[in-house]
């Protein structure tokens, strides 16, 4: 094999990593686009989950306080336990 020879061989062997390293940016942009399309679905999945969780624990409490039962006096209590922690936080704040 000629020296000239060699040289063509490793311009076409540069040129295929140049091709395979953009067809791997390609990729990794589309990747990164897939990942932060799912990032954004799990962000608002998880918001959507808390506000469904809070909305359940409330119509927990209005059941519960509707239903003359031990439950009822729980529920009271669990009120009260929430009216006064944020009493707590909001003097926590004005100082």
């Amino acid at each position: 094999m000629t020296a000239q020879e060699t040289i063509e061989q490793l311009e076409a062997a540069v040129a295929r990593l140049v091709d395979r390293y953009h067809e791997v940016q390609q990729q990794l942009g589309v990747l990164e686009e897939a990942n932060r399309h799912q990032r954004d679905e799990l962000i608002r999945t998880h918001a959507e989950l808390q506000e469904l969780q809070g909305k359940y624990k409330s119509l927990q409490t209005a059941h519960a306080l509707t239903a003359d039962t031990p439950e009822r006096s729980q529920a009271r209590k669990q009120l009260n336990a929430i009216i006064s922690k944020v009493d707590k936080t909001l003097e926590l704040l004005k100082e």
